[in-house]
């Protein structure tokens, strides 16, 4: 029986893309999402069906699966609006799959939702894009490279003429107020975003990039059990990276004054409102690169892997997109290589554009 992949926010900037390619791939595809317009104008045009869903009703949500459905979560800043799509999907013994990047999301799914998840019998897999597929991939790779010796991990994330959606920009107000993870002596430990910076040489060129709390901190220990260090860092700053450090540790003190964190996120909201939903980035234009290193408990690297691919959204999409449709090997929260396997994965991910580069 062909299983159904629910797409909950579907007419949203990521949901759209999703549900393009699925129906050109002729996936059984359900449209959810607030607004019956748009809902019933994007389902008419891919000829698929659509419900009506909201995550302030959760009913509405766990309405939209029946037993066995893939749920494909695109609602964001999912720290405001993801709990219900997990807890419908968990509910219905069926696979979650979304497209978040947030940290502290990222920890609730493996913490929180992982073991009720793994009781029921359902899958979770989250950040199953950009971030932070590509990285948990790269970083696989090389270990696989390095062997056994090889104890710690890095990630360098980098972007070149991509632009960013709303969506993102909502979430990213989010990921600077509340705390990042990092996998440090062999246990995931609460840090801030941009605590650390450090750079990859990409494209011929030293980039510096910021720590944050990717998934590989949660699901590569899980793949590698010799791991004691995992990083991620995003380069898309350049230049800034260190003056972003230093916001950040500015940032963490203030946040320490009672009921400033909720002032920062509300006055964050409200600027990122301001920007409007319309205008995002250009599908297809620009080009992601992530890199991949293993290194010995001495620190000398013995392993890197890079890879390239399409811009951010649309690589994001044909990860989704592809996962949606495959069987994932066990229960509970799990990571993209504990999911497909490395081999599948690298093979899902080469379909979707992601290609070995040298530096």
């Amino acid at each position: 029986m062909t299983r159904r992949i629910i797409i909950f926010g579907a007419t949203g900037f990521t949901g759209r893309l999703v549900a393009e390619r699925l129906a050109v791939q002729g996936a059984a595809t359900v449209l959810a999402g607030r607004s019956e317009g748009p809902l019933r104008e994007l389902a008419e045009r891919l000829g698929v069906e659509f419900r009506q869903a909201d995550a302030l009703r959760r009913n509405s949500v766990f309405a939209l699966l029946e037993r066995g459905d893939v749920m494909v979560s695109t609602v964001g800043p999912f720290a405001k609006w993801g709990e219900p799509a997990v807890r419908a999907a968990i509910a219905a013994r069926g696979t979650y799959i979304d497209s978040t990047g947030e940290p502290v999301f990222i920890r609730r799914v493996f913490s929180e939702f992982g073991p009720p998840a793994g009781r029921a019998g359902a899958a979770l897999l989250t950040a199953m894009g950009y971030d932070y597929v590509p990285g948990a991939l790269a970083a696989a790779l090389a270990l696989e490279q390095a062997g056994e010796s090889a104890v710690r991990a890095d990630v360098g994330y980098y972007a070149f003429g991509a632009g960013t959606s709303g969506g993102t920009r909502a979430s990213s107000v989010g990921i600077l107020v509340n705390q990042s993870h990092a996998f440090r002596d062999g246990a995931l430990r609460l840090v801030r975003t941009g605590e650390r910076v450090r750079s990859f040489t990409v494209r011929g060129k030293e980039r510096p990039g910021i720590s944050l709390g990717g998934s590989e901190h949660l699901s590569l220990p899980a793949s590698f059990p010799q791991l004691r260090e995992v990083n991620v860092y995003l380069g898309w700053f350049g230049s800034l990276a260190r003056p972003l450090q230093a916001a950040s540790l500015a940032g963490s003190l203030a946040m320490r004054v009672p009921g400033a964190r909720g002032l920062v996120q509300a006055v964050g909201d409200r600027v990122v409102g301001m920007g409007g939903g319309a205008g995002g980035p250009e599908p297809g234009a620009g080009v992601s690169w992530v890199v991949g290193q293993a290194f010995s408990a001495s620190g000398a690297q013995l392993a890197e892997v890079q890879l390239s691919g399409p811009e951010p959204y649309g690589l994001t999409a044909d990860i989704i997109a592809w996962a949606a449709q495959q069987e994932a090997s066990g229960t509970g929260a799990l990571g993209p290589v504990q999911a497909f396997g490395l081999r599948a994965l690298e093979e899902g991910c080469r379909k979707a554009g992601l290609e070995r580069v040298s530096a």
